[in-house]
């Protein structure tokens, strides 16, 4: 079992999220914390650029919607949640 950490940006941009959203971010939120990454039901990516050192992973929400995380040992840090463009990763 992992433990989750929501940093408050990333709560606060969930909070403003619309109602489906919230839902499939709970679906998520609940795998990550039973089984980590592994065989995640939603696509995930490494990313590059200034978030590649701190060794960030995006995963894919919805077409638009992304969550960015990383893990540390049994810890997973949720940083930046938000649509593509507000995130800066496409």
């Amino acid at each position: 079992m992992y433990e989750l950490h929501i940093h408050k940006h990333a709560q606060k941009a969930l909070q403003k999220s619309p109602q489906k959203i919230k839902q499939k971010v709970f679906v998520c939120l609940q795998y990550l914390q039973q089984h980590g990454f592994k065989d995640c039901p939603f696509p995930m990516d490494t990313l590059k650029g200034k978030y590649k050192k701190y060794q960030y992973l995006e995963i894919k929400i919805s077409q638009d919607y992304r969550l960015i995380v990383r893990r540390e040992k049994q810890k997973i840090f949720i940083r930046y949640a938000g649509t593509h463009n507000s995130l800066g990763t496409g």
